[in-house]
């Protein structure tokens, strides 16, 4: 722990996080960047991708930064990445992690490699939010309103409000300890579920109407092309997974790389971590993904198969 608030006492420090970065990335950059700020350091934050519209109303979102915003290119011997699975999830912000730097990894995927020089890691934890606010307990930080809203934020999505399996008896009490401590439940689930662009809405009917089914109805997979204008597409993944009799639901999504990013999602049976390590990807048991060059079809083509050995096998 000693040598973690050497890191949060540090006058030039670097706080990043994944590509395309969730809630849970948002507030955990953010709730950093105050438990640094608390504890006398200087924070600086920057993503690959610009922060999503609807997490822009979590407390120092301004803040954010993006790699191409940055007018200087030196680097930072000081780097604290949260809720990526390895340094390659940081994207092009790993440039600026200097040579030797003190990396504090602080996780909760269970496909995490450890690249940290300091490795925090409870693939317990629902969301990266909880394993937070368990730190800046034991390092006896002041847990702020916007600090509460902002680890609440992840804990709120990375359960699926409080839906999926890995919501614990210890998710709930720390929500609540958030809540006491000021974020507002309503107010969160408001902002990040029902303040629907109806640009959005309209792209949303157009990605539903790709869906398919295989296996026997076990698997759904949906589409989402670069000509569809949706800020966060995996929502839309939930419903592939709620249809009656899909064990795992696949979304796959045009980048501007020519990549494809596939998301995939599970009930019960399929541990979707494993088949996303398989294409160089990772995640949890039940939420995961990767990307890969490819169309959408050919992606599809190569991953179909991996899915349904792991039906038959969760079957046997």
């Amino acid at each position: 722990m000693s040598q973690l608030r050497q890191l949060f006492e540090s006058n030039r420090v670097l706080i990043s996080s994944h590509v395309r970065p969730d809630p849970d990335a948002i507030g955990s950059v953010l709730a950093i960047r105050e438990a640094v700020l608390q504890c006398g350091g200087t924070p600086t934050c920057i993503l690959e991708d610009e922060c999503p519209v609807r997490c822009r109303v979590l407390g120092g979102s301004e803040h954010l930064l993006t790699a191409k915003e940055m007018k200087s290119a030196e680097k930072f011997s000081d780097v604290i990445v949260v809720d990526a699975g390895n340094r390659d999830r940081i994207g092009c912000v790993e440039s600026f992690v200097a040579d030797g730097a003190r990396i504090a990894n602080i996780d909760h995927h269970i496909s995490n490699s450890r690249f940290g020089t300091i490795d925090i890691v409870d693939v317990e934890s629902s969301a990266s939010g909880e394993l937070l606010f368990q730190l800046f307990e034991a390092m006896g930080l002041k847990m702020t309103s916007s600090m509460a809203t902002n680890l609440l934020a992840g804990i709120l999505t990375d359960t699926g409000r409080f839906r999926h399996s890995n919501t614990s008896p210890s998710s709930l009490r720390i929500a609540a300890r958030l809540v006491e401590a000021g974020a507002s439940l309503p107010a969160l689930t408001e902002h990040l579920y029902y303040s629907i662009p109806a640009k959005d809405l309209r792209s949303t009917a157009q990605i539903l109407a790709t869906l398919e089914l295989h296996g026997n109805g076990a698997i759904s997979t949906m589409f989402v092309s670069r000509d569809y204008v949706v800020e966060d597409p995996d929502n839309l993944i939930d419903l592939g997974r709620a249809i009656e009799g899909v064990e795992v639901a696949v979304l796959l999504s045009e980048m501007k790389d020519d990549k494809i990013r596939v998301s995939l999602r599970s009930k019960s049976r399929v541990n979707v971590s494993a088949i996303a390590e398989m294409f160089g990807g990772g995640g949890h048991e039940r939420a995961a993904g990767f990307r890969m060059y490819g169309t959408l079809r050919s992606v599809q083509a190569r991953l179909l198969p991996s899915l349904l050995r792991a039906l038959e096998l969760a079957h046997s």
